[in-house]
């Protein structure tokens, strides 16, 4: 008989935090799912750790694979979770042990289940069902920015559905907001969801940002084509429940422009020069520079703006490379 729910462990040279993530979700009051550990390629003791855990509880399933990054290990634990919902918890985190036992009572007819996280006061959600338009019209504005909406923990995924839209992590993407497009693609063909105020995942502040690089996030190729992607769904989903969407794109443009101008900064002024010909050249920046409500403009930003506007690219490279290496 299949689990009810089927819970997904991206894992990547997690020793540190592993075993607290594992004990959290073996603790649980409710009891009727699998555990899914996908270890992808990890070089120190991750996978040993998961191979003794499958040992001591039938419930855990432990897949070692070549490493391909998180996209491609949660895509591999979707095709081999067998439940009827789906959780993702990354290796680094912890869930309170009665997370299943709550959200297991709002699964009835409704698509999607998001639940609060413990790391900051604007992650708190409103207990809400949402299955109108206008209730759709209220929240998505108000929180589609939170980071417990564009994660893919803190939710339960109803297993049918992503297989009906054949929905899958991009892995083009290599860890960098496949993630959230996975989220709102999901997102946008849902006739509910219920929100829960209760805390119960809890995000280990930097332990998640430990594989990520400044190479990564000079990767500006990576992030143009998220743009792309994101603002397409976006599109949709503002078409689809007739909202605006604009303090979103605001914001995601600023810490996609933020990332890269840090990361870029640590490169010679050539190098510094060229790359932010990538900023000038793209469109879907558009409105961190347009917008006047979601985005302050002081001084440094109103500069920023106006070389960006006359491509004035060497003073803009001696800005990012010696004042200031963020918008």
């Amino acid at each position: 008989m299949n689990a009810k729910l089927s819970i997904i462990v991206p894992i990547y040279n997690s020793e540190t935090y592993l075993n607290c993530c594992i004990d959290s979700i073996l603790s649980q009051s409710f009891i009727d799912f699998e555990l899914l550990l996908i270890n992808d390629g990890s070089e120190d003791n991750s996978g040993k750790i998961c191979d003794e855990y499958a040992l001591k509880d039938k419930r855990i399933r432990v897949i070692h694979k070549v490493n391909g990054g998180v996209g491609s290990a949660r895509n591999i634990g979707l095709e081999k979770a067998t439940g009827d919902w789906i959780m993702f918890v990354d290796a680094d985190d912890w869930i309170d042990s009665n997370c299943l036992d709550i959200c297991s009572k709002s699964l009835n007819n409704i698509d999607l289940v998001i639940f609060s996280c413990h790391w900051a006061a604007d992650t708190r959600l409103p207990n809400k069902r949402c299955s109108t338009i206008s209730d759709f019209k209220e929240i998505l504005p108000q929180y589609i920015d939170k980071i417990v909406f564009t994660s893919p923990w803190c939710k339960l995924f109803k297993r049918s559905k992503i297989k009906e839209l054949n929905l899958k992590f991009n892995e083009k993407l290599l860890s960098f907001g496949e993630d959230t497009l996975f989220v709102f693609e999901y997102l946008k063909n849902i006739d509910s969801m219920q929100l829960l105020s209760d805390e119960l995942y809890h995000y280990v502040l930097g332990a998640n940002q430990s594989s990520l690089s400044k190479k990564k996030d000079s990767d500006w190729f990576t992030k143009s084509y998220f743009l792309q992607r994101i603002f397409t769904v976006v599109n949709e989903i503002e078409s689809i429940w007739n909202i605006k969407l604009i303090k979103y794109r605001c914001l995601t443009c600023e810490l996609i422009l933020n990332k890269y101008l840090y990361a870029l900064s640590d490169s010679s002024f050539c190098e510094v020069r060229n790359g932010l010909k990538n900023i000038i050249l793209c469109t879907d920046l558009k409105y961190i520079f347009e917008d006047k409500k979601y985005m302050p403009k002081g001084e440094r930003r109103k500069l920023f703006d106006i070389l960006v506007q006359y491509k004035l690219i060497t003073l803009l490279a001696v800005y990012v490379k010696y004042i200031k290496a963020e918008y």
